[in-house]
């Protein structure tokens, strides 16, 4: 959470000294951490040389630590992207070309399957193949001597410095920006301390001004010596606490750990304004297996490029009330609107479950964050640009943490053939029957393709009965032992006695294609889940897992008992 600080003249210039001072602190512990120094030894030598306060001096070993981490997953993560580009293109072109082959352009020719269309293309990614092998070999050396490029205040406005005429600043609005880039500071919790923080503390005033909370900040000695000051400065004007402001009171009082943030910004009409930032880590509760996420039902949640559409499913997998469509427009949008764009669909998403009393939400795995280049996809380009544009990766790390804090369950599942048989099979369904017209009533193959993917989580098939969805679970899944004797094997069982099912419901129909059936009987995994009723206590952990081909079960809050 964040909250807008009211300053004073005084207290702002405080504030920006202390900023600067510790962003000279962090600068110089960022080489060390790259040298791979030991972080006590670097600690200890930031409270000496700089004058800083033993958690203000971790605090930015902690940084640093991660910034490096992060910055390693990432080159690693580029390498093997180089590696798998490079292997396609060598498979590739060492094929000859389908104009040079036999010229019949078949998929599936032994001859000229596989390679590329014509003789030109095919020496034209000969040449790109080792443009990659440079950059592969590049990125392997750096790896090996432990060259980690990380730069304090962001790269691209650092090289923004030298095209200021392209990025449409001057130099003074760059520096004023670099500055208010690198001038940010906080502080790790420590459980014990008052307000949960020993450096940056938030202490409630009971005498002048009861219920308000006030913000304390530890200043470094060369600070101190220049504005003289105390070592310990509280700030004037109380600090706004809107957003979960029970939990965090609850959390300062226990004085338990909590981590502090100030940050300095410029808002779009120039203005300076400085932030503090509050985080901290919830409580890890038990995890649910998957046959507690399915009870009651769930939500089924179909991404596109533009909107999510989502069904409601009760425990048999059939369809409850009508599947709504939430917006989700992010082409073309800053990465600040995009992600605020992408929290407010996801809350929406949240409250829909919640209104219909789901405890999970079931969504598909998608493999759009492994590649999107020409040689997956294709030469269509819009299409290209239309798996790039999917937030991927970004709703389901979204997706887990919020629903976790909403005690809602996270179920991946497959995501093969539940377009298709969801535009088949479901679409005519949700509008009202196999006479209704879909166009009219706003359903189209999206929301029955949600259907699908409720459908694979709660590991019923995909297609629907051939007079509508069924009424009942397979044998197999069936809360009570099943007592009917052994059938054909298809699902139908020889005597007509031992059928127990409602009058005039279909029997479980066969899948249409084999590998529909296949990828229905794999199991979903959760990434998110609610602990189970009985076990109580409250506090959902943070722990994100993840996703697989499987459905796989994370942690969160413990859905609310009715009454």
């Amino acid at each position: 959470m964040g909250s807008r600080l009211r300053l004073t003249g005084w207290e702002q210039q405080l504030l920006a000294a202390v900023g600067a001072h510790l962003s000279r602190a962090r600068a110089t512990d960022l080489a060390a951490a790259q040298r791979r120094e030991r972080a006590n030894d670097r600690q200890k030598m930031l409270s000496a040389r700089f004058g800083l306060h033993s958690r203000y001096a971790g605090s930015i070993c902690v940084d640093n630590d991660a910034a490096v981490r992060a910055a390693k997953e990432q080159l690693w993560a580029h390498q093997r992207q180089l590696q798998a580009a490079v292997g396609q293109l060598q498979r590739r072109t060492a094929l000859p070309s389908k104009a040079a082959a036999c010229g019949c352009r078949k998929r599936r020719c032994e001859r000229c399957g596989g390679g590329y269309a014509t003789e030109n293309e095919r020496l034209m990614k000969r040449r790109r193949l080792d443009v990659l092998r440079g950059e592969l070999a590049d990125v392997q050396r750096r790896r090996a001597e432990g060259r980690y490029g990380v730069c304090l205040g962001g790269s691209r406005l650092a090289n923004s410095r030298h095209h200021l005429a392209d990025a449409g600043l001057t130099e003074q609005q760059w520096r004023r920006a670099w500055e208010e880039r690198r001038a940010w500071f906080g502080c790790v919790g420590n459980t014990g301390k008052p307000g949960g923080n020993p450096c940056l503390t938030l202490t409630r005033d009971d005498l002048d001004r009861p219920g308000q909370w006030f913000l304390t900040v530890s200043v470094p000695g060369p600070v101190q010596a220049r504005f003289g000051c105390a070592s310990r400065v509280r700030l004037t004007h109380p600090v706004p606490l809107h957003h979960r402001r029970e939990e965090l009171e609850e959390r300062l009082h226990a004085r338990r750990a909590v981590r502090l943030d100030i940050d300095v910004t410029t808002d779009r009409r120039g203005r300076q304004k400085v932030m503090l930032r509050i985080a901290w880590v919830r409580r890890a509760q038990p995890a649910l297996t998957l046959q507690q996420a399915r009870l009651g039902g769930l939500v089924g949640v179909d991404l596109n490029a533009d909107h999510l559409a989502a069904a409601r499913l009760d425990q048999d997998g059939n369809p409850i009330g009508r599947p709504v469509r939430i917006p989700l427009q992010l082409d073309g949008l800053p990465a600040t609107t995009r992600d605020a764009r992408l929290r407010a669909a996801i809350t929406a998403l949240l409250d829909f479950a919640a209104t219909t009393g789901a405890w999970a939400i079931a969504v598909e795995e998608l493999g759009f964050t492994d590649d999107t280049t020409r040689e997956k996809h294709g030469r269509n380009r819009r299409f290209r640009r239309l798996l790039s544009g999917f937030p991927t990766l970004a709703f389901r790390t979204r997706l887990a943490a919020m629903a976790a804090t909403a005690g809602i369950a996270v179920i991946s599942v497959d995501p093969r053939y539940t377009s298709r048989i969801g535009g088949r099979d479901w679409q005519r369904v949700l509008a009202g029957g196999p006479t209704a017209n879909s166009i009219k009533t706003n359903v189209t193959r999206h929301e029955g393709a949600a259907v699908a993917i409720g459908r694979r989580a709660l590991a019923h098939g995909l297609t629907a009965g051939p007079r509508g969805p069924e009424r009942r679970s397979a044998p197999h899944q069936r809360r009570r032992p099943d007592t009917r004797p052994a059938g054909r094997g298809d699902g139908r069982t020889s005597s007509p006695a031992a059928a127990v099912r409602a009058p005039g419901t279909p029997t479980r129909p066969i899948p249409r294609d084999r590998a529909g059936a296949e990828a229905a009987r794999r199991t979903p995994v959760v990434i998110s889940a609610p602990a189970p009723p009985n076990s109580g206590g409250r506090g959902p952990g943070e722990t994100t897992r993840r996703a697989g081909r499987t459905p796989r079960i994370g942690s969160a809050a413990p859905p609310a008992s009715p009454g």
